[in-house]
């Protein structure tokens, strides 16, 4: 099997959708209309809703599709981009601090390089409790499931 690069939204949700291990991990989404639950993994725009949202329970994990790019300089070759892609976990109840730590975790050790940043509560009145930003760099391989 070939090394993989997570080069676009799609290529990080393609890995982490068939990854078990995660998607076990995740809580659900109930959308209007339709009674059975969905794994709480989604590939939105920044500031995107999701349609017909109903509610969300555990950890949802959303990737954004648009990421910070950057040049690598080297002093014999062309330059190239490094794009930088944000998850963002959010806490839902009735999960809690340890069940958002276990999906950052499990994201760390399948993205190489990848970085958590600090939890921030939300506000009160919003429904989620807290949420954890994850940054995957595209030069970084993805380990592969086990």
């Amino acid at each position: 099997m070939s090394q993989q690069f997570p080069i676009s939204a799609s290529a990080i949700y393609d890995a982490l959708s068939v990854d078990t291990a995660f998607l076990d991990l995740l809580g659900e989404y109930r959308f209007k209309g339709n009674n059975a639950p969905l794994t709480a993994l989604s590939v939105v725009s920044p500031g995107q809703d999701l349609p017909s949202l109903r509610r969300v329970s555990g950890v949802e994990c959303i990737i954004q599709d648009v990421g910070t790019s950057t040049t690598q300089n080297y002093l014999t070759d062309a330059p190239f981009l490094v794009t930088s892609f944000s998850l963002f976990c959010i806490l839902w109840e009735p999960a809690n601090g340890s069940d958002l730590q276990a999906v950052i975790n499990h994201l760390l050790s399948r993205f190489v390089g990848a970085s958590s940043v600090e939890t921030v509560a939300t506000p009160d009145g919003l429904g989620s409790l807290v949420q954890s930003q994850v940054i995957i760099k595209s030069n970084m391989p993805i380990y592969p499931v086990a």
